[in-house]
């Protein structure tokens, strides 16, 4: 049986050749800079929705949802450029420690979101949020920008 992230190295390695981004400096650059704005609003979406459920903020429950809806916007732009960012030099990559940290971080902010759209609710105006808000608050706040950190940290190893 062949070894996990071997087998993940080789899909992503056709895909990259199969995209062209792994040739292409023009079209890696273009993926990048998707990722960079999927990256601007999933956390400028989110970022004002974690401060409003840890209550340091207050924001109307429609701008919330909102937000919400933009974040989920640039998750999906973010991962979708993020797997192709990886097909351009998946061996380097898996071989770097900080991007298994940050598919970590990842997937645990994004467990949490999916966690609170199916568990928790955001609360009404003028309503303190209840312990569950404040911890997925906390958690989402505190993951995506470890998330954001780690993935500028990967540029500088």
């Amino acid at each position: 049986m062949a070894d996990p992230v071997e087998a993940l190295t080789g899909l992503l390695t056709e895909l990259g050749r199969a995209s062209g981004i792994a040739l292409s400096s023009p079209l890696y650059a273009l993926v990048s800079g998707l990722h960079v704005l999927g990256l601007a609003l999933l956390i400028g979406g989110i970022l004002l929705v974690d401060l409003r459920l840890v209550g340091l903020t207050a924001l109307p429950r429609l701008a919330a949802d909102q937000l919400r809806r933009v974040a989920a916007t640039g998750l999906a732009l973010s991962l979708a450029t993020g797997v192709m960012l990886l097909s351009a030099r998946p061996g380097e990559y898996f071989a770097n420690p900080v991007v298994w940290a940050k598919l970590v971080v990842v997937a645990a902010a994004s467990l949490n979101a999916i966690a609170f759209s199916l568990l928790g609710r955001l609360p009404d105006e003028g309503e303190r949020p209840g312990p569950y808000a404040r911890f997925a608050g906390a958690v989402s706040l505190a993951g995506w920008l470890a998330a954001l950190g780690l993935g500028r940290w990967i540029a500088f190893t």
